[in-house]
């Protein structure tokens, strides 16, 4: 049982006492190693200890001293600590540099660690049989999924984007079983992708979401979901760090289909040749 990833999942249905708590254990997880129950549900600032006693009952364990033998298993297993550290007003660039990066490389891990091969290997089937791949995003997973757009692209795929929700309907609304809609949405709560996915499953459009919430509404009505496990602090959005999460996940993807497609290398190299044609 991999305790610091169950408490990353269940964190967005804590309390915000519970969250508190949460906070404490997932910045110095080492730390919390040595407190009583009274330590943690000080430096928590919480009521009193029956909130810690709540904290780990929704995770269902049974006592205190069981959570922390499963955090001492999780460490030992570590072979390099990184944690979530928020920023400061005081901190200086360097050390805002390295929390930024630190937590990036964090999520990448996290995200590893989580991440379902079966369904990676699922979706990469889906891409490889689609006649057609549509890539839909907004806003900031927009920035996604064009770059997914463009990568799978190059190696042959036929492929379109839109940010736009009146173009991203009038696609979908001449799609096939045929196609493919991978539906990028950090929170997948975005009413308009949520609903689009849903008349995509209509149209039997198998739907993969790429998402940091595998109990969203997006996630709900899609065919697959590739989750990113990912933590927001007080500056930092879990958003921002997702973001480079989500462009690792599909460029696994893409990875797996050019490793096992000589024709997609042979695309590739078509596209580098026309590519450098543009350039001095």
């Amino acid at each position: 049982m991999d305790i610091l990833q169950i408490l990353r999942d269940s964190y967005n249905s804590l309390t915000d006492a519970e969250k508190r708590i949460a906070d404490v254990i997932l910045k110095d997880p080492r730390g919390v190693l040595e407190c009583s129950i009274s330590d943690l549900s000080r430096l928590a600032n919480v009521k009193s200890e029956a909130s810690v006693v709540k904290f780990y009952r929704k995770l269902n364990l049974s006592s205190f001293q069981q959570f922390k033998v499963l955090l001492a298993q999780d460490l030992s297993k570590a072979p390099l600590e990184i944690v979530y550290e928020d920023v400061s007003e005081k901190d200086d660039s360097k050390t805002i540099t390295q929390k930024i990066f630190k937590a990036t490389v964090k999520a990448i891990l996290d995200t590893l660690d989580s991440l379902d091969a079966e369904s990676v290997e699922k979706a990469t089937t889906l891409f490889k049989e689609a006649q057609r791949i549509l890539f839909f995003g907004f806003a900031a997973s927009a920035a996604v999924a064009f770059d997914a757009f463009h990568k799978f692209t190059r190696i042959g795929k036929n492929c379109l984007f839109s940010n736009d929700e009146h173009i991203m309907a009038t696609i979908l609304a001449n799609c096939t079983h045929n196609d493919l809609l991978v539906a990028v949405s950090h929170s997948g709560e975005t009413k308009s992708m949520v609903a689009l996915a849903k008349r995509a499953i209509e149209l039997s459009v198998p739907v993969i979401a790429i998402t940091g919430n595998r109990k969203s509404s997006l996630a709900r009505v899609s065919t697959i979901v590739l989750s990113t496990n990912t933590r927001e602090t007080r500056i930092r959005t879990d958003a921002m760090t997702s973001r480079i999460v989500q462009l690792v996940i599909l460029d696994t993807i893409y990875t797996l289909l050019a490793a096992r497609d000589t024709k997609a290398i042979e695309n590739l190299n078509r596209s580098r040749l026309a590519v450098s044609e543009l350039k001095y």
